[in-house]
């Protein structure tokens, strides 16, 4: 089975997406598929092989979310630094783990908001 070497992305605008491909592009970072609300169902394996299970009455958070698949530690450091020059505030980040990758998209977000929520409300 493949698992691509990619970003998963969620809730950008199209200008925000051409930062993206710009800094995808200059820094030769793998490049990303976009995660749409009615894919929140899915799981990110799924998501990740291409799979279309669209679902109409998902309701998922106004949030950007990068996620990044089977990338080294030194594409996440070298993503992230870029990122912090162009995204005020940041993107939700996160990597896939083993763990994560047999979640749905809406139940890894609750996850993720849960979490920056916690760093938010103790200083961190």
């Amino acid at each position: 089975m493949n698992n691509n070497k990619e970003m998963l992305i969620f809730g950008f605008q199209e200008e925000e997406k051409e930062i993206l491909d710009k800094i995808i592009k200059k820094n030769e970072l793998p490049g990303y598929k976009i995660i749409t609300e009615s894919m929140g169902k899915m799981t990110l394996w799924d998501i990740i092989r291409g799979f279309k299970m669209e679902v109409f009455n998902v309701k998922l958070p106004k949030e950007k979310v990068i996620l990044f698949n089977n990338f080294s530690d030194a594409e996440v450091e070298k993503s992230i630094s870029e990122l912090k020059k162009f995204f005020k505030p940041m993107p939700i980040m996160a990597v896939i783990t083993a763990t994560s990758i047999k979640w749905t998209f809406e139940y890894l977000l609750q996850h993720l908001m849960a979490e920056k929520s916690w760093y938010l409300k103790n200083g961190k």
